[in-house]
């Protein structure tokens, strides 16, 4: 356990004003500029960028996890902390090895974390006694204020608990911080970009002081427009993900995802979506990583009263509608799309089936493949939406003899059907 709390300083205690980094090739004292050529290097020297998890935690560096209240982020945050340390794959997530990591969580105390750790552990089959030095808590820390802004002048203090956390992280190995929350760091505006902005810049500096990867847990803004994926969904100034190098963020399913998914109304509240909202270093993923929320009942209880029940979180992989459909079913329903719309005596009525007509209309597309599969409209419209991007039907226009006009109407390229040789 690494204990903060004797070497906190308490805030009312004078810090100091937050000044960057001198870097190395910044002006010379004489006030010239310097500078090295562009291309006057060897390729092979260069220095391997070093992720800690691709994607997301790479030294020297801050990550941020936006989220709303509930969604997990605390269970996410202690996982991912206990797979970086066991240096395994786990949820989508692949460390580069085993790695030491320390928790500073202001929101709950360390017998909670401990029941989640005792939780987590199970559900991951991970060994806590090779684990013992891989992975640690703050305890109870009184504050993890690191930076304070002055009300009057609007000046930004670093104070003295952010130096104290570099010498704790280099003090013990530490390769990933997780600070949860990031509103718990900072005295000021946080509807202040230049406030947040030199907090942000503190723990970008803890982060290269102690070559350490720092993950930032940040809570949503209350705008209804916040939405998986979105960086501008952090609550407050937009600067702390100007910042960071990796946003992320982890929002509950939503009624649309569940009816894609087959999820029902009532089980909704128990999966999870993550998502990449920001990488300068590397691509973002369109990919969403999926998660269900399951209990855990702890060997803690007693002839009186049974164990606490603890939240975990389980990967999970999301159903594809595409699953359902055979070869056999996938080209009856692409016969009956080209036969195109039939009355009710079996007899073609000029019309072809539509892919962006309303639902409720007749003329549909989803309708046939319902008739075929038993899926939602939602599903439905995944699978005409996958055929049309893999180039097995496509959206033509046409003269409709019925109606005496030019239309759109679904095609079938029978070279694409499945199972058709190549």
């Amino acid at each position: 356990m690494v204990k903060l709390n004797a070497l906190i300083t308490a805030k009312s205690e004078p810090g100091k004003p937050f000044t960057p980094l001198k870097a190395a090739n910044d002006n010379d004292a004489d006030g010239k500029l310097k500078l090295v050529r562009a291309l006057d290097f060897d390729e092979s020297a260069i220095p391997l960028r070093q992720w800690i998890v691709p994607g997301l935690l790479i030294r020297r560096h801050l990550s941020v996890l936006v989220a709303p209240p509930g969604a997990g982020k605390s269970l996410l945050t202690l996982q991912t902390g206990l797979a970086v340390a066991d240096g395994e794959p786990w949820g989508g997530f692949r460390p580069r090895g085993p790695h030491t990591v320390m928790v500073v969580n202001a929101e709950d105390d360390v017998d909670e974390m401990k029941r989640r750790l005792a939780a987590a552990t199970r559900a991951m089959d991970v060994d806590r006694a090779e684990l013992a030095d891989r992975i640690y808590l703050a305890e109870d820390p009184a504050s993890i204020v690191v930076a304070q802004t002055d009300p009057k002048t609007k000046t930004v203090t670093r104070l003295p608990l952010a130096d104290t956390l570099i010498e704790t992280m280099k003090g013990n190995g530490i390769d990933v911080l997780v600070v949860d929350p990031f509103a718990e760091t900072f005295e000021g505006d946080e509807n202040s970009n230049s406030e947040v902005k030199w907090a942000a810049a503190i723990w970008r500096d803890v982060a290269r002081q102690a070559n350490a990867a720092v993950l930032l847990v940040h809570h949503v803004s209350k705008a209804l427009s916040a939405a998986p994926g979105d960086m501008n969904a952090a609550r407050g100034g937009s600067a702390l993900v100007g910042v960071a190098r990796t946003v992320v963020t982890l929002f509950g399913m939503s009624e649309a995802d569940a009816k894609i998914m087959g999820v029902s109304e009532a089980e909704r509240h128990m999966y999870v979506r993550f998502d990449d909202a920001k990488a300068n270093l590397t691509l973002t993923t369109g990919a969403a990583k999926w998660f269900r929320k399951e209990t855990v009942r702890l060997a803690n209880g007693t002839m009186e009263q049974h164990g606490d029940d603890v939240g975990v979180l389980h990967p999970w992989t999301a159903p594809n509608a595409m699953d359902t459909v055979t070869t056999a079913i996938a080209n009856a329903i692409l016969d009956e799309l080209a036969a195109g719309v039939l009355d009710d005596g079996g007899n073609p009525t000029g019309s072809r089936f539509a892919l962006t007509d309303t639902r409720r209309g007749v003329r549909w597309a989803g309708h046939v493949v319902m008739r075929h599969v038993e899926v939602s409209p939602e599903q439905a419209a995944s699978i005409l939406k996958t055929w049309r991007r893999n180039g097995v039907i496509e959206e033509a226009e046409y003269h409709d003899e019925a109606e005496r006009k030019t239309r759109k109407g679904v095609r079938v390229v029978d070279a694409n059907r499945p199972g058709r040789a190549a």
